[in-house]
């Protein structure tokens, strides 16, 4: 295989392990909401899929571009962080209206921080993840748990910040269900999307010395 279609053949895995991770994020927040006994039947969970999905996809995918550069792969990966989140983020929204709409989905979102002010968020923690990302993978230490433990620490930092500013916004704590629902989804999304990343370096691993021995 030539570097080209390598790369592009190693973006579809991450593409299809992002689809995934949106489907097992779903899955979570269903289940929690069936356990507080808020679930709300079917059209309302393939809305909110569409938008967990699109998400996932174009987060991880983003992410995986700045892997494929053989120099300066921390900036590069921190660059599509930056990137990447503000235009899934937009992305996710637009599709999860629109689904919502043709589900005839009526919209239960209360106050919310400023669009801006929530892309430039997600852009700074998926930036800082990107680079982050990348120091973890160059230290001897730098393996699986590295990685899922720098999605965790990156989730409960700026997932944090963003619960706050939604209960700013909004001039009142969330019930329950809600608040345990959107940490759910804060906290543990990068965690799923730092498993992405690093299944996607091995797999990348695994086809270069694949390839040496061929050669």
């Amino acid at each position: 295989m030539n570097k080209p279609f390598d790369a592009w053949w190693a973006l579809l895995h991450v593409g299809w392990l992002a689809v995934l991770l949106g489907l097992v994020m779903e899955v979570i927040l269903v289940a929690l909401a069936a356990g507080f006994g808020t679930l709300k039947g079917a059209n309302p969970i393939l809305a909110d899929l569409v938008q967990k999905v699109s998400w996932s996809v174009v987060v991880c995918v983003g992410l995986a571009v700045g892997t494929t550069a053989k120099k300066a792969r921390g900036p590069l990966m921190g660059l599509a962080g930056l990137l990447a989140a503000p235009l899934a983020f937009m992305a996710a929204r637009s599709l999860h209206e629109g689904a919502m709409q043709a589900l005839q989905v009526a919209s239960t979102a209360g106050p919310t921080p400023s669009l801006a002010l929530i892309a430039l968020i997600k852009g700074l923690q998926y930036g800082s993840f990107g680079l982050t990302l990348d120091w973890v993978e160059k230290k001897p230490w730098g393996g699986l748990a590295a990685h899922l433990a720098t999605g965790l620490a990156v989730g409960v930092v700026f997932g944090g910040a963003m619960l706050a500013l939604s209960i700013q916004a909004a001039h009142q704590t969330p019930a329950l269900p809600a608040l345990a629902s959107r940490a759910a989804n804060e906290f543990l999304f990068p965690v799923g999307c730092a498993f992405v990343i690093y299944v996607s370096k091995v797999m990348k691993k695994l086809g270069a010395r694949a390839e040496e021995r061929v050669h």
